[in-house]
């Protein structure tokens, strides 16, 4: 168990079971998402879980709680989320994961002890596997996904579905979780320095046939580009967070 190698106590939530044919006769009614797209019963399912978790912390008037899946690594020296102290006041989310992408970080950084930093993330970085709510976001994201059909990683990180948008997140940098099939289907990513893996070698290590690589890398250079101008525009990194403990 993740959590008792890191030393840290939890209380676990029954997750909603996805074939529970009442579940997929609920998921049917959901409206369309925010991207005009149906739900699927397991995306509905996972998201009314995690609706679960956050109407506990209301009801347990929890200031801040962290919430995480039950597929993720977490690195084992983690036990000062015990503590609210070191959320910043400003702070209504923390992302404690990293999904392997590049995204954009404010440049100024909080520190948490030696190897912990925070960071206002400024794009999208979805994951919801592990995060840190403050409860009056708590509050309104229950409100907010009432009648929702938005996958919960989209629905909190994902700034296109508007709510990423209009609250204050931070990024926790390293980050304290990964999800284990991120690690299975992406090694190249995952191991000593993927986070500075360069875009051809990143589509070498892929799948695609040999007619899909010109185009493939096309595509990941304008975008990396693209990106690259907004960074100095907005005055930001674009950075792949990595996992770990923040030991060099």
């Amino acid at each position: 168990m993740e959590f008792q190698r890191a030393g840290l106590s939890f209380e676990r939530v029954a997750a909603i079971d996805a074939t529970d044919p009442a579940v997929a006769a609920r998921a049917k009614l959901v409206p369309r998402s925010s991207q005009n797209l149906r739900i699927s019963t397991e995306v509905y399912a996972c998201l009314q879980s995690h609706r679960l978790a956050w109407q506990r912390m209301l009801q347990e008037g929890q200031t801040y709680a962290a919430f995480f899946e039950d597929d993720l690594l977490l690195v084992p020296d983690i036990g000062f989320l015990c503590a609210d102290e070191w959320v910043p006041p400003d702070a209504e989310v923390v992302k404690l994961e990293t999904f392997g992408v590049r995204v954009h970080l404010s440049r100024q950084r909080l520190s948490i002890g030696q190897k912990w930093q925070l960071a206002r993330m400024v794009s999208s970085h979805v994951g919801g596997a592990a995060y840190v709510l403050r409860a009056d976001t708590a509050a309104q994201l229950l409100t907010l996904s009432e009648t929702l059909g938005d996958p919960v990683d989209q629905l909190l990180f994902n700034s296109s579905y508007g709510f990423a948008d209009r609250v204050v997140i931070y990024q926790m940098f390293p980050a304290l979780a990964v999800q284990g099939d991120r690690v299975g289907s992406h090694k190249r990513k995952f191991k000593t320095g993927w986070q500075a893996t360069s875009i051809l070698d990143r589509h070498a290590a892929g799948q695609g046939s040999a007619q899909e690589v010109p185009e493939g890398i096309g595509a990941r250079l304008t975008r990396r580009i693209r990106e690259e101008r907004r960074a100095l525009w907005k005055d930001t990194e674009y950075v792949v967070v990595p996992h770990g403990s923040g030991e060099s």
